[in-house]
Parts: structure tokens; sequence; C-alpha cells
């Protein structure tokens, strides 16, 4: 990876009198490859300049693709100074850390920015596209998993740990979030987590996965009917998955974000369901499982112009309470000429 190359692409957006600084971790480890729980990366016209505690000095001095320097209040000084603003990123530093940046060097402006990086991390190059196709792989073969040991009797969270443990084993570094696997009506709950209940025959298990490899998130939704299919959830299953999947053939460079929103409510309005659907239809993913964009008809997103190298999901759902839920979840890519989809069908 060219970490050097993502910095200079930053740094030449930026104002010769106005520079930025970037705290959050995984925006520190897209520009510099450091794995940091702390550090401040300052760039601004003339480049970059990476500021570490005495836990990470020695291996960013070794690796990081621009200077480094321990982070003490002279240091910081004396790279502020030349700047009359200092854009920082108002979506993840604290009021109370902007209060000690204030105080601490009152003579630049300090001008909220919220997440400064996020235009950078949505186009993805061919290298992060194979990670994610990675942790699709790896998600994949964990849900064939859960179908090989769904049985009578297994609880919700004993499959969520078996899904986990298999993907330890096959080299993932952890899960994109914690798992849901919902039987029955709990599946009708779109952020229900796995607990205690019990699968039993003909209920509906709605299976929601991810697993992290290389840093980059699988994120994945399919149901699985366990015996016979209650006819109006068959009915949704039918429904969500042919709107999921007009949408997803939309997909391609020059296409408005919130246009694949509205073909599914469109779908979803002519079967009189529209009302069940709870949700956005998906979110960027990559370095982080919800990322920039969200793709929703009326939400700010919704005239971002879909490009190559583009990654996020497509999961319309359809959830009525005392029943349960239906959702079909694909991560996918924007191509040249249309888009790549992870997952098999």
């Amino acid at each position: 990876m060219n970490y050097l190359a993502r910095i200079k692409k930053w740094v030449g957006t930026l104002d010769e009198k106005q520079a930025c600084l970037i705290e959050e971790p995984e925006d520190l480890f897209y520009l510099t490859g450091l794995q940091l729980s702390a550090g401040s990366l300052l760039g601004s016209a003339t480049g970059a300049h990476l500021f570490v505690d005495g836990r990470y000095f020695a291996k960013a001095k070794e690796t990081a693709p621009c200077p480094v320097s321990l982070s003490d209040e002279k240091s910081l000084k004396a790279a502020f100074h030349p700047f009359k603003k200092i854009a920082f990123d108002s979506a993840f530093i604290t009021y109370q850390r902007f209060l000690t940046l204030q105080d601490r060097f009152p003579e630049p402006e300090w001008i909220p920015v919220p997440s400064p990086i996020k235009h950078f991390r949505l186009h993805k190059d061919g290298h992060e596209i194979e990670l994610l196709k990675k942790a699709a792989r790896l998600t994949w073969e964990g849900y064939q998993k859960i179908l090989q040991i769904l049985k009578e009797g297994i609880t919700e969270s004993e499959v969520a740990l078996e899904f986990e443990i298999f993907c330890r084993r096959k080299g993932a570094s952890g899960l994109s979030f914690e798992s849901i696997i919902a039987f029955g009506e709990n599946s009708a709950y779109p952020h229900y987590r796995a607990g205690s209940a019990k699968l039993k025959k003909n209920q509906i298990v709605l299976i929601d996965i991810g697993a992290v490899v290389d840093r980059y998130h699988g994120d994945m939704t399919r149901v699985f009917f366990f015996g016979t299919p209650d006819p109006e959830l068959s009915r949704f299953h039918r429904i969500v998955k042919n709107a999921q999947q007009k949408a997803v053939s939309h997909i391609k460079p020059g296409i408005k974000l919130g246009e694949l929103d509205r073909i599914v409510r469109e779908e979803f309005r002519k079967e009189n369901v529209e009302e069940l659907y709870t949700h956005s239809l998906g979110h960027g993913i990559g370095l982080e499982t919800h990322e920039y964009p969200r793709i929703k008809f009326d939400g700010e997103d919704k005239d971002l112009i879909l490009k190559p190298g583009m990654v996020f999901t497509v999961e319309p759902g359809l959830y009525k309470p005392g029943l349960g839920g239906i959702r079909y979840e694909d991560t996918v890519c924007v191509t040249e000429t249309g888009y790549e989809n992870f997952y098999p069908l």
C-alpha cells in the first residue's frame, strides 16, 4: 500500500494558509499504515507530520511515510505556529478535546470540519477491493458453516459463537460487528443481537454477519427458513429479494446514490408494504463496517454520483412485529461499466 501517495493526495487539497489535524484512528491508519490508539497527523500544503507518544515512537519512526515527532506541547506548538487556521475533525474530536486544543494552542483559529478524510476513503483502490473481497469470502464461508449447524434447540448465541470461532480459525482478526442471529419473531428487530432463544421447527432465521480480514470488513445478510415458511414471510422474502436485485442491477457510474433507495421503495409501494421498511438502503464499507455514504432517498448523501471504486451495501428489509422480518444484503463495488457483487446470490 502506497501510504505516501495517499498523504500527497490529501495534502494536495489543502489551502496553503490552513492546516488540518487528523486524530481518528482509522483515518490515521488509512494515511500512514500505522495502528495507533492515539496520535495526531498534521497536514498542510507542504506535507504532513505525525506526532505520537512514547509507546509508538520507535515503530512510527521506522515505518511512517512522513516525519515523526514525540507528541509533547513544545513540538506541537512549533508545528501549529505557522498556521492562522487549523481544521479539525469535528465528527471525531470531542468538545472537551477541542477546548483543550484551544486552551493549549490559542494562536491558530480552530475550524470544525466533519470527517475530512471520508471523501478519500470513499473510493477504494485495487488493493483495498481485494481485501474487501477476502473479507467477503470468509464471511460467506462462515454463513455456510452456520447453515450446517442449525438444528432444533440450538440457541442464537451458540450460532453466533460458532460463526466467530470459525472465522477466527480461518484468519479473521475479529468480527465486523456483533453478529445478528435472530430466530422467529426476533427477526422483526433490524438491530437485534443474538440471545438465548432456541430454534424451533418452521421458524425463520435471519443472519447478518461480517468477518474482518486485514482490517477490512465483510457484511452480508440472508434469511433461512428452517422448515416450512410462513406464507406471509415467504411473500416478504420474494418482494425484498426482487427489490434488492432490481436496485443492484441499476448500479453503474453516473447514477445518483439516492436513486437506488427510490427504486426499492417503489417496488415496496407496488406491493403495499413500504411502511414495513424502516431503515436506509445501505452504507459504505471498508476499514469500518459503516462508512460514508449512507444510502437513503432523502438523506444528505442522496445526490452523490456513483463512481468506480465505491463499495457499499445494499440491504432492503421488511419487518412485521410479532411475525418476523426479512433482510437481504450484499456488498457491491462500482466498476467502470456497472458493478461487482462480492456475495453469491
